[in-house]
């Protein structure tokens, strides 16, 4: 599809994927509110510009007869160059945009994962570290629901609570020492005592 100057591929992503897009690859133009461009990320560019160049119609089917993708209700264009546009066309088969909008939630879903797993170290209240990750990341209950994030923390993280805190507070054990150590509160000596017993 063309507008002006631009090219464009358009491809169905839940809310929180054309969040995460828009927040990290917008391209600003008046006429294009939407319009994002992912070149500057290798990996993701790559992986696109593969399937717009070699399509594969392997799922099409079982995709196009519902399957578990409704929730993919917002469109995002991605800028392509005029060449693939001539080349490649400006579309992706239903089993590529799957498969990219795929790639995509697991990038979200990874940093949603490590951001939980930190914050609930430091404050261990899932409804705060929720909304603590929408005002870091611009989501919102909208984009991304509360409920799908906790069903996401209960299943998928595999992070040993434990083992993270204990980590945690060894590293800012050792903060302190160094710091009490540069203020001359406590020696040399002292701090390697120290160290030898936080550790």
């Amino acid at each position: 599809m063309k507008k002006k100057d631009r090219f464009v591929c358009w491809i169905w992503v839940a809310p929180f994927v054309k969040q995460y897009l828009l927040t990290n690859f917008k391209v600003y133009d008046p006429d294009w509110s939407e319009l994002v461009n992912i070149s500057q990320d290798k990996s993701l560019d790559v992986m696109f510009r593969s399937r717009l160049v070699k399509p594969s119609n392997r799922y099409d089917k079982r995709i196009s007869q519902g399957g578990n993708y409704k929730y993919r209700n917002c469109k995002v264009a991605l800028e392509i160059t005029k060449s693939d546009f001539y080349h490649h066309g400006w579309s992706l088969s239903p089993t590529d945009e799957s498969a990219l909008a795929n790639a995509m939630e697991i990038r979200c879903r990874t940093i949603l994962l490590t951001y939980l797993s930190v914050a609930y170290m430091v404050k261990p209240n899932l409804s705060i570290c929720i909304q603590q990750f929408y005002d870091t990341f611009h989501f919102d209950e909208s984009t991304w629901p509360s409920d799908s994030i906790r069903r996401i923390w209960n299943r998928d993280t595999t992070i040993d609570k434990n083992a993270l805190k204990s980590g945690i507070e060894e590293k800012i054990n050792k903060i302190i020492l160094v710091q009490l150590f540069k203020n001359g509160t406590i020696s040399q000596s002292g701090k390697e005592i120290y160290e030898n017993n936080s550790i």
